[in-house]
């Protein structure tokens, strides 16, 4: 494992399912030091408010960020249950609603994702592919500045049970060809304890035509080699700068560990790609970037590559979670220079001028070494895409990115727009994953 959390939670239906007890078992003997605490749904109002889950902001804003703590438990596949639940724990602990109590009654395992716009078209701050996204919890020990993610980690045991639900999601959208695993946690973390990843990556290789994104900051590759199904597996590696990947992401891989790590899952078989997200423009960004870059190049062979500066915030909050002498002080200026601006948007702190040139680098550094590879640049707004799609040589319709649903391996230019394919989405069970619009 990874960390080494002072408690661990574990639901108490956990010790009645065979497979989720054995699971919990092995995790529980990877943290010798830490007390193994039962609980109940009726139990967890009282335990978040005791451990005070879902106050913290960005992990940077915090003096001291200690491990997180693994909550156990299993999924239950009856929506209406889990909002039940959920809900009646929210209202029994008011003062911690950022606590994600759908996950922790069993909820989200599989995710509808749209980019805020349900009737699926690009949205004009975000330009994302709509598409089911899968997950077993939610949480990460990596400590990121930037992210809020670290003071709980719900993983969920009941894997088997899980997998079928998933078959059958597939089952209800042949046109989803590529399945993001995981977007609110590093799977890596818990690996190869959870023993969640190989019976995954054993299911899709079983399906033959569908794709499993692993999408990770770990220097660690043995849990995903060791599972001996590389065939249908494609691993999405975020990297960065070596300043970044040591100080702004301190639990993380290095960025030299993360590239020999998609070096061994590369020689394994396995589809390997990298996403340069988020870029934090540190001291030094333009050389540490042109060194990344020819790192990652000459030592492995990606299929696509992407580019997102860091967004998703505002000026007082970057300054408020990645200390300043760290920064290119010229990045810093023009966030402060125009805080109103990038107050309201989802790709703020910086600019549109300050992110193209950070684009606009790396591209160049890029093609320096290989002429031909996709890039995209991600969640970017379709301003940045009137600015960058055509050197970039793709479209917001068109372009191949590292998690989106049709991003097989290799491909480089999607054939049919992903807007409308995703109208064909349906739940595990077969209802319309979008609801009919309201009338009047």
């Amino acid at each position: 494992m990874l960390f080494q959390p002072p408690r661990v939670y574990v639901l108490k239906d956990v010790w009645q399912n065979v497979d989720a007890a054995t699971r919990a078992e092995r995790i529980c003997s990877a943290c010798p030091d830490a007390e193994v605490r039962s609980f109940t749904h009726d139990d967890l109002p009282d335990i978040v408010a005791e451990e005070d889950w879902g106050g913290w902001g960005a992990m940077g804003e915090r003096s001291e960020v200690p491990p997180p703590i693994p909550i156990l438990g299993l999924f239950r596949f009856d929506d209406e249950a889990v909002r039940r639940d959920a809900e009646r724990m929210r209202q029994a602990c008011p003062a911690h609603d950022r606590f994600r109590w759908d996950v922790a009654a069993g909820g989200h395992a599989f995710a509808w994702f749209t980019s805020d716009r349900q009737e699926l078209s690009p949205n004009p701050q975000h330009v994302c592919r709509p598409q089911w996204r899968i997950h077993l919890g939610i949480g990460c020990p990596h400590q990121c500045c930037y992210c809020g993610l670290g003071q709980y980690q719900i993983s969920h045991l009941n894997i088997e049970e899980y997998i079928a639900h998933l078959a059958e999601l597939l089952r209800h959208n042949p046109w989803q060809k590529t399945w993001l695993f995981d977007d609110g946690m590093d799977v890596m973390a818990l690996e190869p304890q959870w023993n969640a990843l190989p019976p995954l990556m054993r299911f899709f290789e079983s399906t033959k035509d569908r794709y499993l994104i692993i999408h990770t900051k770990s220097d660690r590759a043995q849990p995903i080699v060791d599972a001996g199904a590389p065939a249908n597996t494609i691993i999405a590696w975020s990297l960065s700068g070596p300043t970044q990947s040591r100080l702004v992401e301190p639990m993380t891989g290095t960025m030299e560990g993360r590239v020999e790590a998609a070096r061994q899952c590369q020689d394994a078989g396995i589809q390997i790609r990298y996403k340069f997200k988020p870029i934090v423009p540190v001291r030094n960004w333009r050389e540490e970037a042109t060194y990344t870059v020819d790192t990652a190049l000459s030592r492995t062979e990606p299929d696509n590559l992407s580019l997102t500066v860091l967004m998703w915030m505002r000026a007082s909050q970057l300054k408020a979670c990645i200390p300043s002498g760290l920064l290119d002080q010229e990045y810093l200026q023009a966030t402060e220079e125009t805080p109103d601006l990038m107050g309201e948007t989802r790709v703020g702190p910086f600019p549109d001028d300050a992110r193209e040139a950070i684009y606009r680098h790396y591209l160049s550094a890029i093609r320096a070494r290989n002429p031909e590879i996709p890039v995209t640049v991600c969640t970017e707004s379709l301003e940045m895409w009137q600015r960058m799609g055509k050197d970039l040589g793709v479209t917001p319709a068109t372009y191949v990115c590292g998690c989106g649903a049709g991003a097989t391996p290799g491909r480089r230019m999607l054939e049919t727009s992903p807007w409308l394919d995703a109208k064909a989405g349906k739940t595990w069970d077969g209802q319309p994953a979008v609801p009919p619009a309201k009338s009047g």
